[in-house]
């Protein structure tokens, strides 16, 4: 996939065609992590125990229909281990302190080890993901599940996080180039450039999304996409951004489609529907040249058998696309590439 030419960088902001119709997958791997501040453990322990069989029958399915997908991964899953004080204290990170949540960010951390807690330790899932025959990316999705994109939320304890994920990532022989944003609430571009990483995902660039309308509507209008079908957003061509004195470039990577659990309003959606949804997505990015992009967490497959089912007919679909050259399997960080080939040296 060549880059296309561009004149000198002028903007902040610039658009780049991405020339062929490219299917990415992120998975936000959280365990307990992602919503211990929303009585998680309470609400989702029986979805939790199954989120290994989940991530293993996802594996299974990557490496049968040849995908590769982004693992964006909290950094305290990588660690086996860990203490309060010590040799295997995590004290140098710096944690966020939200007025929302008085209890202190790492007040539901176990420090234990990952056979008394396996929801807060997943050492094999990362040697898992890294061990399948897909070449598979990790991403970070920052050391202790932190909202970046709330203003409480400090540039120092972004870096903090992001560095210990690097760090961690490190130990197992891998490079972070790629970022998904807890909540997807973003913040703290210009420190990710800094760190070296190479793009983020972006909102979807929804009409629900894109209206004035206050939360309630949205997420009201969120529903009736989901139960119409709507086609979802593809990208023909992808925005990068310029961050600080630098001129350094990161690239939005924006979701296209979240494969929504089959729990509360959710279940008047039918399987079929969301199939339904993907497969028009998939057609738009041929059509057009485009990213398609689809995500989800993998506790949001616990709610239903179908919807494994669900994924696997979406990604055999993919799997023919790709057979016959009319689309490509990419990871975030290969999308990235992709695109920044096509940004003038004078930007990076």
């Amino acid at each position: 996939m060549a880059g296309q030419p561009l004149t000198p960088w002028t903007e902040e902001k610039k658009k780049i065609p991405l020339g062929e119709a490219a299917f990415t997958i992120s998975i936000d791997t959280e365990l307990a992590w992602g919503s211990f501040d929303r009585d998680g453990l309470r609400k989702y322990d029986k979805e939790y125990a199954l989120e290994r069989e989940i991530i293993r029958d996802l594996l299974i399915l990557f490496e049968r229909y040849r995908i590769k997908a982004t693992w964006a991964i909290v950094g305290h899953l990588f660690l086996q281990r860990c203490a309060k004080n010590g040799p295997t204290s995590h004290n140098r990170v710096l944690q966020p302190q939200y007025s929302w949540y008085p209890q202190g960010w790492l007040s539901h951390d176990p420090f234990s080890d990952v056979d008394k807690d396996p929801f807060f330790y997943a050492p094999d899932i990362v040697d898992a993901i890294l061990g399948s025959s897909q070449a598979h990316e990790i991403a970070s999705h920052t050391f202790s599940h932190a909202i970046l994109g709330d203003p409480e939320c400090s540039g120092d304890v972004a870096r903090s996080q992001l560095t210990e994920c690097r760090r961690l990532a490190e130990e197992k022989g891998v490079r972070l180039h790629s970022v998904v944003f807890p909540r997807n609430s973003i913040g703290h571009l210009d420190i990710l450039c800094q760190l070296g990483f190479t793009c983020f995902r972006g909102p979807e660039k929804s009409w629900y999304n894109m209206t004035e309308a206050p939360k309630y509507a949205s997420k009201l209008f969120h529903f009736a996409d989901k139960l119409l079908a709507v086609s979802p957003p593809v990208y023909p061509e992808l925005e990068c951004l310029l961050c600080g004195n630098e001129r350094s470039v990161i690239v939005d990577v924006p979701a296209s489609m979240f494969f929504t659990p089959y729990k509360g309003l959710w279940r008047l959606v039918s399987i079929s529907d969301r199939i339904r949804q993907a497969k028009k997505g998939l057609a738009s990015a041929i059509r057009e040249k485009a990213l398609f992009h689809l995500w989800f967490h993998p506790v949001n497959l616990a709610s239903s058998s179908q919807l494994m089912d669900a994924l696997e007919e979406i990604l055999f679909e993919v799997s023919k696309m790709v057979e016959a050259g009319n689309m490509h399997s990419m990871t975030m960080e290969e999308i990235a590439a992709r695109i920044l080939s096509g940004v003038p040296s004078d930007a990076r």
